[in-house]
């Protein structure tokens, strides 16, 4: 632990479920800070704050910024299938009469058959429109119990729209940890970062595997027993945070 340099901590099923606080979370966070190891944007935020889970800004790093800045870039008028306290992110971005992009988050009061028409029909009428995806997990936990993630329905539009080009901002992606670690000027000793996560495959697969971060299973939000037999390179696998 003496060469720990960062610990980045998945939010969804590892810290909270819905508005409430997984087990450990609060206490475990505590900890966190009291041993020392450096820390390095609103709603997410407030959420933490609201469930007795202490957080700033600045350590908040989300898919939203860098689903902006690629926006921006290629000068895209898109449909935004978001939530409303996502869209905050946007302003400024021009969505009036979207016509050569679509983005898909986690939005369940907008994954709906009419929204994902519209989105079809930019896609299949636009070939070389992206489909951008903040990310692509199958499932995630709510209090209840878990339910539908965003990518189940980008899947259906790249069946739909065979050939679309799908871009995937969020994790398991490498350009997002590495963008992390550029953010925690850690991107140079990734061996000495802890990814954890409840998701064997978004959390602790793809970029956090290749770049050789040390990655933690937490038996939360969306684990499932018998996840870790799946990746048995995972470096531990704890009851929670």
């Amino acid at each position: 632990m003496n060469s720990i340099r960062g610990i980045l901590i998945d939010i969804s099923g590892t810290l909270l479920i819905g508005n409430k606080p997984c087990e450990g979370a609060v206490v475990g966070l505590k900890k966190l800070r009291e041993a020392g190891i450096p820390e390095n944007r609103t709603s997410i935020l407030d959420k933490l704050i609201d469930s007795g889970i202490d957080a700033n800004k600045n350590e908040i790093i989300t898919t939203l910024s860098a689903c902006r800045n690629l926006i921006i870039s290629r000068k895209l008028r898109p449909l935004l299938i978001l939530e409303d306290d996502a869209l905050d992110d946007f302003q400024g971005i021009p969505t009036e009469e979207p016509k050569d992009a679509v983005v898909v988050g986690l939005s369940p009061s907008n994954l709906r058959y009419d929204v994902l028409n519209k989105a079809f029909r930019i896609l299949i009428d636009n070939p070389n429109a992206p489909l951008i995806a903040l990310h692509k997990g199958k499932y995630f936990a709510e209090s209840d119990g878990l339910s539908l993630g965003p990518g189940p329905f980008v899947s259906a539009l790249e069946y739909a729209c065979e050939g679309v080009k799908t871009i995937v901002v969020g994790k398991p992606e490498k350009s997002f940890f590495e963008s992390a670690l550029k953010d925690m000027d850690l991107l140079e000793k990734a061996n000495q970062v802890i990814m954890i996560g409840d998701d064997i495959t978004q959390d602790l697969g793809g970029g956090a595997k290749e770049l050789g971060l040390i990655r933690y299973l937490v038996k939360t939000g969306k684990y499932r027993s018998g996840d870790e037999t799946r990746d048995p390179t995972i470096n531990g696998v704890f009851d929670n945070f």
